[in-house]
């Protein structure tokens, strides 16, 4: 029992270590470079049907990144299978929110390619049909078969969800939480969207919408991006601040492992120092001992830390996993060489009291 104690012990010490040394690392780097450098700072809104292949041919003459033309309309959710949607019959402010407001559709037989599908059939449908974006399906209680109705412009549009699909909203590409194939625009009043990426001064691209293309406009996104990598900065620190917490932790339950053994241990020296055995292979052993548990120790660690970034990462912050393999070798060369110093540093003053004090009951 006492053994498991101690293996706790180390464990949990070792497991913030990697937390603070490794995971944390991780996390942070993840989180941060989750907003690409290169995203697009620029939204383009009404661009008329007429107009978009031109100013597409313009962007790929001038090399400017752009997530591409995607055709988009103004439609009500009106009707989920066949049932009029009436807002207050849903269950959360989220699901009233969504079901009453005005969606922006999507039109168009390719995703972008940070979005994936979770559940349905394959993009695009063979016949026409919608994609969903999964947390609207969830709040919604959408699936892959349900029909949806909308009314755009005094038409009603109806077709049945063919997916459910996540986005990385981050990216800054143009995504819509409803998405119809492109056969189902026909007939309907649509404008194209498109996002840009412009290092430095857009005074090129400003001049060429005024002068060519007055009725689009163009949203400066480099403030909101400004932002958000500010908060990114902040929420590192305050991380790392949280984290170094965990190292006066560690040290703490290291130590109170060390002590809880202490008068055992004491005992058991004793005890084969009366038996012949010398101080040298008293201390062998007691690093043996601590060697091994050391390698327990990295290894519950390792698990532990990685299992604890992947519900940070996953759960928290909505990040891809974070797994790296270094972590189970700094897991086990941590806690064999921390626990073979505590080792001998817990023995060597026991090896010099006297066998027969410790006997008697003083240490």
């Amino acid at each position: 029992a006492l053994t498991q104690w101690q293996l706790a012990g180390f464990s949990m010490g070792i497991t913030l270590l990697l937390i603070l040394g490794a995971v944390r690392v991780d996390l942070v780097d993840t989180w941060q470079s989750s907003l690409s450098p290169t995203a697009p700072n620029h939204f383009l809104i009404n661009i008329q049907p007429d107009e978009q292949a031109g100013l597409q041919r313009w962007f790929d003459e001038q090399q400017v990144k752009n997530s591409g033309m995607y055709a988009s309309a103004r439609g009500r959710l009106l009707k989920i299978d066949g049932k009029r949607v009436d807002p207050q019959s849903f269950g959360t402010d989220r699901a009233r929110h969504l079901a009453a407001r005005e969606f922006s559709l999507g039109f168009s037989d390719q995703l972008q390619s940070d979005n994936r599908i979770v559940s349905g059939e394959s993009w695009p449908p063979v016949d026409g049909g919608f994609t969903v974006e999964q947390g609207l399906a969830n709040h919604l209680g959408l699936k892959p078969g349900t029909i949806l109705t909308f009314d755009i412009a005094g038409q009603q549009l109806s077709a049945p969800v063919i997916n459910v699909r996540t986005i990385s909203w981050d990216s800054f590409n143009v995504n819509f939480f409803v998405q119809g194939s492109q056969n189902l625009m026909q007939g309907l009043p649509v404008a194209y969207l498109n996002s840009i990426y412009v290092e430095g001064d857009a005074t090129q691209v400003t001049k060429k919408l005024a002068k060519e293309y007055p009725a689009v406009s163009l949203l400066d996104l480099r403030p909101l991006l400004a932002q958000v990598r500010n908060i990114m900065d902040k929420g590192a620190l305050a991380i790392e601040g949280v984290f170094l917490f965990t190292l006066l932790a560690a040290i703490l339950v290291t130590l109170g492992a060390v002590q809880i053994s202490r008068e055992e241990r004491a005992q058991e020296i004793a005890v084969l120092r009366t038996l012949g055995a010398s101080r040298k292979q008293v201390l062998l052993g007691v690093l043996a001992e601590f060697g091994l548990l050391g390698v327990l120790s990295g290894l519950v660690a390792a698990t532990l830390s990685s299992l604890t970034g992947y519900l940070v990462a996953v759960e928290l912050f909505g990040l891809k996993p974070v797994f790296n393999p270094s972590v189970w070798l700094m897991g086990v060369s941590i806690g064999v060489v921390i626990l073979l110093t505590v080792g001998y540093l817990s023995t060597r003053s026991l090896l010099r009291q006297p066998p027969l004090a410790v006997l008697n009951g003083g240490i």
